[in-house]
């Protein structure tokens, strides 16, 4: 018995944990050639330390760097269109064309 709820109470924790917080993203075009990727979850916690990826429509990573302290990264805007992957790991990937 005793095993059965902390079984029963370890998936109710996963579930939760798994549905708890989204990760948002927003570019921000800096209209000086650069661009700043901004990272959030839904919790209102900054994505911090989070992988982004500037990839070409093929699929070549063109840049790849992490979010600073407040979940922001900037970045030279490349010469062809890209998408960007902001990556906090399996379940939490929010990707956008980039900004032309």
């Amino acid at each position: 018995m005793r095993k059965s709820i902390l079984v029963l109470m370890l998936v109710a924790l996963m579930v939760t944990s798994v549905s708890a917080h989204t990760l948002f993203m927003n570019l921000y075009d800096n209209e000086d050639g650069t661009v700043t990727v901004s990272g959030m979850f839904s919790t209102g916690t900054m994505a911090a330390n989070t992988e982004v990826r500037v990839e070409s429509k093929e699929g070549k990573v063109l840049i790849k760097g992490k979010t600073d302290d407040d979940g922001e990264f900037e970045f030279a805007k490349p010469d062809q269109p890209y998408m960007v992957v902001l990556d906090y790991g399996p379940g939490h990937v929010a990707t956008q064309d980039g900004p032309r």
